[in-house]
């Protein structure tokens, strides 16, 4: 059974671990171009400076294993970051995230993801979300959809 709860701050090496193991599991050039220390400790350090700036922050634990995360700001209706630990993915938590997401923002959502994390593109739009618009990422460049629900 999964359980969502708020971040506390002794939860971020966890937090700082499962965001790294996620997004390199995309296979995406942009995630797997930083060693896997450097990524980490990007990580780390952006969870410090993202809360300080209006992340809102719950955690997805199964049982005492921390197995995903989603970051709000909430203030822009935006679900800024969904990440499931690679073997959980498939299992319900991204489900059980999203639909935590949605009960925090009911007037509406908008999310940014990668144009080819296909895997993310189909799971946001059998959760009800549509494509609104194609751009490039405003820090990396990659290609980017934005979604948004309802």
């Amino acid at each position: 059974m999964i359980e969502i709860r708020p971040y506390r701050d002794k939860d971020r090496g966890a937090t700082a671990w499962l965001w790294m193991a996620s997004w390199r599991s995309t296979g995406l050039s942009v995630a797997l171009e930083p060693a896997e220390a450097e990524l980490y400790a990007l990580s780390h350090q952006r969870i410090v400076c993202e809360m300080a700036t209006g992340w809102v922050v719950h955690l997805a634990w199964d049982g005492g294993r921390l197995v995903g995360f989603l970051a709000l700001k909430p203030q822009a209706g935006c679900l800024d970051q969904i990440f499931v630990l690679p073997e959980e993915q498939g299992k319900g938590v991204g489900r059980a995230l999203l639909d935590f997401a949605k009960e925090q923002l009911p007037t509406g959502i908008w999310l940014r993801t990668a144009a080819a994390n296909t895997r993310a593109c189909r799971f946001y739009e059998r959760n009800g979300f549509t494509r609104s618009k194609a751009e490039a990422h405003p820090v990396l460049g990659y290609p980017t959809v934005i979604y948004r629900w309802p």
